[in-house]
């Protein structure tokens, strides 16, 4: 059985950072830019919105109020196409952080492609989220209906214990599944090819280490979520304080402002936060994706064509 190393697995995107600093800067700017995008296509709705709402506070009536429904409406129609693009998004960044670890040779554009390997990590995205979500109603239905009938015969400690039972077994199966089958989109990379048999095999024995892994992993994004989330609290407050000089009663004034007045004198704001966001998004990508594709290039057999055909 081949060895696992968690350390060297967890330090792999450190590693990459180190190694190719400007190939994570490409990564960072690529999600920014992209959301920036989304984020002017979005603005106008959200305006609206603001402004309806808004007016409805102040008084303006259920008029006011249902105003918002063609904005809201139009926000509902976008979402969908965005959570296509989101996924689409994600299948690019998943496979340029594989192809870093797996194929190292091919580093033009950071990695960044577009193509079959792409096209299937986003099936797999959105397979796997059905599946789940489905399984999850499945369950839920089925154990529902069980502890609804402990409760209706007064066995109420019994329908509790089952529920409490029933959703901490859920939790484990969903993990214990999401590692057996975690390196199927870096085989998926390695060879363009579907391998969820092969995926299944390679792991087996390997659950406790994934498993640390993955636990390593949810400690550095709970520390990155503390540290950011006081640098951007600063610089929210911060920069609000200087726009709106001074906070207290200044603070509502400045947001009494028309919405457009309000996001263009936020720009700066948001300018400088998507800056700081660029080498951390793309850190981020480095550090909770390659550990997997390290993980595979360990696991993996030596005659890759042979074993996998």
């Amino acid at each position: 059985m081949a060895e696992l190393s968690v350390g060297a697995a967890v330090g792999e995107g450190f590693a990459l950072i180190r190694r190719s600093p400007a190939t994570v800067l490409i990564w960072g700017l690529a999600q920014v830019g992209l959301a920036a995008v989304v984020f002017t296509l979005l603005s106008p709705v959200y305006i609206a919105m603001f402004e309806a709402f808004r007016a409805g506070a102040a008084g303006g009536g259920p008029e006011a109020l249902q105003s918002m429904n063609p904005a809201v409406m139009q926000t509902q129609g976008l979402s969908y196409i965005l959570d296509l693009f989101e996924v689409g998004v994600a299948s690019v960044m998943y496979c340029a952080a594989y192809r870093a670890v797996l194929h190292p040779d091919q580093s033009q554009f950071g990695y960044l492609r577009v193509g079959m390997p792409e096209l299937y990590v986003g099936a797999l995205l959105i397979g796997g989220y059905m599946a789940f979500f489905i399984g999850l109603l499945v369950i839920a239905l089925v154990v529902g209906i069980v502890v609804g009938i402990f409760a209706v015969m007064h066995l109420v400690a019994v329908a509790i214990v089952l529920g409490v039972a029933a959703a901490i077994a859920v939790i484990v199966a969903a993990v214990y599944l999401a590692l057996r089958f975690s390196l199927i989109g870096p085989m998926i990379v390695e060879d363009g090819k579907f391998h969820f048999e092969d995926a299944w095999a390679l792991t087996r024995g390997h659950v406790l280490q994934l498993l640390m892994v993955a636990l390593v992993l949810l400690l550095v994004v709970i520390a990155a979520e503390i540290v950011l989330g006081i640098v951007f609290v600063a610089l929210g407050v911060g920069g609000l304080a200087v726009l709106a000089g001074g906070l207290g009663s200044n603070l509502p004034t400045f947001f009494q402002q028309p919405p457009g007045a309000v996001f263009a004198r936020l720009s700066p704001l948001l300018v400088a936060a998507a800056l700081i966001w660029i080498p951390v998004a793309g850190g981020m990508n480095a550090i909770l994706l390659t550990p997997w594709a390290r993980v595979y290039r360990e696991l993996r057999p030596t005659d890759v064509s042979a074993t996998f055909a």
